[in-house]
């Protein structure tokens, strides 16, 4: 699948997660080393089924507590925080 997400190709967030829902796990593995976020298959696994719950409007709402929850119990809280403190 053609990597737009770094290539400053302007993409809607609704048109990244679609793409990234038709993304092979291991597609989506190495899409998130691009960005310094090493998963393993059974993370990717995990964390599919959240992006049926990101919303464009955290865009200017944040990204709920209870999201950061979910994905603090897949990738522990440790590199949940690294990803709070990067992109957040």
């Amino acid at each position: 699948m053609e990597n737009n997400f770094r290539e400053g190709n302007p993409i809607s967030l609704h048109g990244t997660i679609a793409a990234m829902k038709r993304m092979q796990d291991h597609e989506l593995r190495e899409l998130a080393s691009q960005y310094g976020i090493s998963l393993s298959s059974r993370e990717v696994k995990r964390l599919r089924p959240l992006l049926d719950e990101v919303s464009p409007a955290w865009i200017l709402t944040g990204v709920p507590d209870a999201f950061i929850w979910k994905v603090r119990n897949v990738i522990g809280d440790e590199r949940t925080q690294e990803l709070i403190d990067k992109y957040l």
